[in-house]
């Protein structure tokens, strides 16, 4: 629990605890030449939340249930500590990135330093210690300094001596370089008062952080395509996130050149959007991806050759000819996911897609099966097998293709019937749609790009008086530590994880 704490907490606290006023003195302290900046608003966020009493942090019995459901969580450790931490809660916090010593730096203003010094000490398993002159400690890669009523978080770009680390923080507090005021662009954006949260992230300092990155480096080998967006030629992005009582809107901007290798690409890949396939996802669905692409260009992206070549080293099923069935989908390809009630790390699929040829799909997929002795059950027109706990149909409604991999009946609706999520999916070239359950409330998150340029997200509630940004939190608390994409210590690749698949696929008795 203490390593996950040191990884993610100057990347939480920044997140979560969120800030507010105008800081001078701390924005100050930020280089010019940082790669990027968060602004957040302390007070709006804890008031917005319900969260401050007389100026003091409280955790609303809503937010102590979800921490106390799942206290492993990074976000959580950080929001149970969040009242002992002696935080000012009138003034703005701030984070950095930067490639030089530090790769990421929080900077926060304390009410009481004492309060958060002890904190800190007792959570990290530290003491705090002069160093060049510096009160802090260092532990793993990470140091925590405390210089009158300044709280600073450094996570080191690589392994150093505790002296050099304290000597480069020495020099932030100090205030004497050039300061991120001098960054006309980034100042903009940060100074934003409509909104609580506001980041400015430059392209290629992006780029060189992700890259210093073990888990990045391992998500691109095994995802390729996030390299369209992390490895282009993007020259910032821009996120302003505004909170409100019953919901919380985020906005996005990718700033790149019209004629840029990004643009380029998305506008040659991508397929118009559509909420027709929402038909063929449940309702019940936990994540809903989607991408609108014409697969024909899109399987000649090098990302999408790269997981073709994966896949086709996978036994048995590697032989479908995935890259042949990807050419024919013509809009949104889109997966359902939701965990499976009834055995621990597993999940329920749906994956619907639009196809030019959605019969010939079927045929495919039936014929490789047959070759492999797989002959499936044919019921109301879909195409039936077994494959271990779980049950897959295969079919056709109004001309979206699907695959459903569920180990119950369906007996709920589909997503289509949900207004909010069929307004967001009719405009979505890409995005994401989320609900989450707290006792009596639902919460729904939808982010995705209305253009090759622009993003919009949005956190709501089912409640029409819940405080949307307290159950945002919650619902934030409610996220297991690896819980989207498995177990975050299981090293098996796409080959082992699919590797004697296909004799799991049985017909039906």
């Amino acid at each position: 629990m203490r390593k996950r704490f040191l990884k993610y907490l100057s990347a939480t606290l920044f997140l979560f605890i969120l800030t507010g006023c105008a800081s001078d003195s701390l924005e100050k302290m930020i280089p010019a030449d940082a790669t990027g900046v968060i602004s957040l608003d302390v007070p709006a966020v804890l008031k917005t939340a319900g969260m401050l009493d007389d100026g003091n942090v409280v955790l609303p019995e809503s937010l102590r249930q979800a921490i106390d459901d799942n206290d492993t969580s990074p976000l959580c450790i950080l929001l149970n500590d969040l009242p002992q931490l002696g935080i000012d809660t009138d003034s703005k916090a701030y984070a950095f990135f930067t490639v030089k010593t530090f790769g990421r730096v929080l900077l926060a203003k304390l009410e009481k330093p004492d309060k958060a010094r002890k904190t800190l000490a007792m959570r990290v398993g530290g003491d705090f210690n002069k160093v060049e002159g510096v009160d802090c400690m260092y532990v793993k890669d990470n140091l925590y300094a405390i210089d009158g009523d300044i709280l600073f978080v450094g996570t080191v770009n690589k392994a150093m001596e505790v002296s050099r680390a304290a000597t480069a923080a020495k020099g932030i507090l100090s205030k004497t370089a050039t300061s991120i005021e001098d960054n006309k662009a980034a100042k903009e954006v940060i100074h934003n008062k409509d909104a609580a949260i506001n980041a400015w992230l430059q392209g290629k300092g992006l780029k060189t952080i992700l890259n210093k990155s073990d888990v990045y480096r391992e998500l691109l080998t095994k995802i390729p395509l996030i390299g369209i967006f992390t490895e282009s030629d993007i020259d910032a992005v821009t996120c302003n996130i505004d909170l409100d009582d019953d919901k919380v809107e985020m906005a996005t901007n990718i700033k790149a050149a019209e004629n840029s290798e990004y643009a380029q690409l998305l506008i040659s890949t991508l397929g118009k959007p559509s909420d027709d396939v929402l038909k063929a996802i449940p309702n019940s669905m936990d994540y809903i991806f989607t991408m609108s692409i014409k697969g024909d260009h899109f399987v000649k992206l090098k990302q999408i050759q790269q997981l073709l070549g994966m896949f086709g080293k996978i036994p048995y099923i590697g032989r479908i000819d995935l890259a042949s069935i990807l050419a024919t989908v013509d809009g949104p390809f889109t997966i359902g996911l939701a965990r499976d009630p009834h055995l621990e790390g597993e999940w329920n699929m749906v994956l619907a897609t639009r196809s030019n040829d959605p019969e010939g799909v079927v045929k495919q997929i039936s014929a490789f099966a047959n070759s492999m002795g797989q002959a499936p059950e044919l019921y109301e027109g879909e195409y039936i097998y077994q494959y271990d706990n779980k049950m897959i149909r295969i079919g056709i409604t109004d001309g979206i293709l699907y695959f459903k991999m569920l180990d119950y009946e369906q007996t709920e609706g589909y997503a289509y019937e949900m207004k909010t999520a069929r307004k967001f999916f009719e405009d979505a070239l890409i995005g994401i749609f989320a609900q989450t359950r707290n006792d009596s409330v639902n919460g729904y998150f939808d982010f995705g790009l209305v253009d090759i340029f622009n993003g919009k997200g949005h956190f709501y509630t089912s409640k029409p008086r819940a405080n949307a940004t307290l159950e945002m939190l919650c619902s934030l608390c409610s996220i297991k530590v690896g819980d989207a994409f498995g177990n975050e210590d299981d090293d098996d690749d796409v080959s082992s994880f699919m590797t004697g698949a296909i004799d799991k696929l049985k017909p039906l008795d």
